[in-house]
């Protein structure tokens, strides 16, 4: 499917949600820009990029039907973090309505949210644009931006950290996953 084609069904399946489909355009252009930089297809990060949230504006009821159908990660189902079940859901949807069969391209839509130990060079570069692509404000971002340009492991640790933060000073559960990505990536 040729990209014009791609963001036109994307635009049909999000809706009216306007601020979700500026996202995925700003996530797909930041995609592209990292994909140059670290010598990855950039036709395959603009793609990840645009459907990483392509099932988030389904209702709550029809997400959770559909998460429940898949093989989602140990623990998430019954984890009480349903706002991550949208990019499970976003890469089967990829597959279904637009025909990827890229592994890699899945799992980078995948992964975008909590990220996870030994992602690809695509699925790094779809969980940082994901955090820092233009229309994203917080604490650290110009160094997040920099940093993504030089060392891609770097910033999924720190990304994966800010994410930790923003989720302890908000009281809210921590996904494993997220602790596991911060780590592993902290260590290498």
């Amino acid at each position: 499917m040729d990209k014009d084609a791609l963001k036109k069904k994307l635009r049909t399946i999000i809706g009216h949600d306007r601020y979700r489909y500026r996202h995925s355009l700003s996530v797909a252009k930041t995609a592209a820009r990292l994909a140059f930089i670290h010598g990855v297809s950039i036709e395959r990060a603009e793609t990840a990029g645009l459907l990483h949230d392509c099932a988030k504006g389904m209702d709550h009821q029809s997400l959770l039907r559909s998460a429940k159908k898949l093989n989602l990660p140990p623990g998430l189902k019954d984890s009480g973090h349903y706002h991550l079940f949208h990019s499970y859901v976003s890469a089967h949807l990829a597959k279904a309505l637009f025909g990827i069969k890229d592994r890699d391209l899945l799992n980078a839509i995948a992964h975008h949210t909590s990220g996870r130990a030994g992602m690809s060079k695509l699925e790094k570069i779809i969980y940082i644009s994901d955090h820092i692509a233009p229309g994203r404000k917080w604490p650290g971002l110009r160094k997040l931006r920099r940093l993504a340009k030089k060392d891609l492991d770097k910033t999924v640790a720190l990304v994966a950290e800010e994410m930790i933060k923003y989720l302890l000073d908000r009281k809210a559960p921590i996904f494993e996953q997220t602790l596991t990505t911060r780590n592993y990536y902290l260590n290498k």
